[in-house]
């Protein structure tokens, strides 16, 4: 893709990241709490009750059958943070690919919520003006992939959160009966959201692909937090490569000052570094891009919106082996300059 092209596409991208899915994961759970059957809603008890244990002072199980993958970071149009997450789970233990997973997120310097089985009573009188317990909380009934990941988006404010995961084979029983003792996963993650609105030079997360291209069939925001609008970015799960490959990444400039008349104008600099047994050493670079009145859309400026950075490199000149990106981003007209690194590999076949 030419540079003006992937420019003017990742331009529109800034415009709605974090906003369409978002809104679209909205009005999809909104429809699905009107039509809970009654079994679905035994899967929500019981996964709600595995969390309240684990927050309650329960161990996590050292073993168990979800697990936090990956996540970005990715500045929302509300100034909070949008955060497309993957999970794995282990297909093994699972009877059916369908299953039920609860999502809940605290901040970790928020009062503790009720303890579990407390009628929070106080809440329910304030009906629509009581505060929330949790700084989110959702409940997904999703189909597992071969690959046994699970991807939704999460958008919050910038600090630290305890993020606590539950997940069981989706029920059918719609009561609990003497014999009913299901498989539940539960899992912990600690999170620490950053704050893109400070006035300085930052990126979002640097999310390896190994496609971005137009959506898929009839997949939705709802279900791939990696769309944005018309477009679907496929991370990586695991940055390895093969030669025949071609490495592209994709992120977003935040702080850029703009010269005069507002216009940005940052140069990219790319260098790759192989990994040896005797250290790292330089292997090669990409000539400097620059975002700026030449490369731009005419109209955009500072204000327009956060920055596209984007790499698209064939690797077949790649020696197998492990490499360390690093991407350094100055913004001519302050001098500021951020720098990120990336990991990845590549293998011969």
């Amino acid at each position: 893709m030419k540079m003006r092209g992937i420019v003017a596409l990742c331009a529109a991208l800034s415009v709605v990241a974090g906003s369409s899915a978002l809104l679209a994961q909205k009005a999809a759970d909104k429809k699905q709490e009107e039509k809970r059957s009654k079994a679905e809603q035994l899967d929500i008890a019981v996964l709600v009750r595995a969390v309240d244990t684990i927050v309650a002072g329960q161990a996590v199980p050292a073993e168990t059958m979800v697990i936090w993958e990956s996540n970005h970071f990715i500045r929302a149009q509300d100034g909070s943070t949008y955060i497309p997450f993957t999970v794995h789970l282990d297909r093994s233990k699972l009877a059916s690919p369908t299953v039920g997973l609860y999502v809940r997120v605290d901040n970790k310097n928020a009062p503790s919520p009720p303890p579990p089985g407390k009628d929070n009573k106080d809440n329910k009188d304030k009906g629509k003006d009581a505060a929330p317990l949790h700084a989110y909380e959702n409940v997904y009934f999703a189909t597992v992939g071969p690959d046994g990941s699970v991807s939704r988006p999460l958008q919050l404010k910038p600090g630290d959160y305890n993020v606590y995961l539950a997940v069981k084979d989706k029920g059918t029983v719609e009561k609990v009966d003497k014999n009913f003792n299901p498989t539940i996963g539960v899992a912990k993650k600690e999170l620490s959201v950053p704050d893109f609105n400070r006035p300085e030079l930052a990126t979002s997360s640097v999310i390896l692909a190994t496609a971005i291209q137009p959506v898929q069939g009839t997949a939705g925001a709802e279900e791939d937090p990696y769309i944005f609008g018309p477009m679907q970015i496929v991370p990586s799960r695991d940055a390895k490569y093969k030669k025949a490959d071609t490495l592209e990444l994709i992120y977003w400039i935040y702080g850029a000052t703009g010269d005069a008349s507002g216009r940005p104008d940052v140069q990219i600099d790319n260098s790759f570094n192989q990994k040896t047994a005797d250290g790292e050493k330089f292997f090669n670079k990409t000539q400097p891009q620059g975002l700026n009145s030449q490369t731009l859309p005419p109209t955009f400026t500072v204000s327009s919106g956060p920055l596209p950075g984007t790499l698209q490199v064939p690797l077949s000149s790649f020696p197998p082996g492990d490499y360390r990106l690093e991407i350094k981003i100055t913004d001519k007209p302050s001098g500021k300059t951020v720098t990120q690194n990336v990991n990845f590999s590549v293998a011969a076949l």
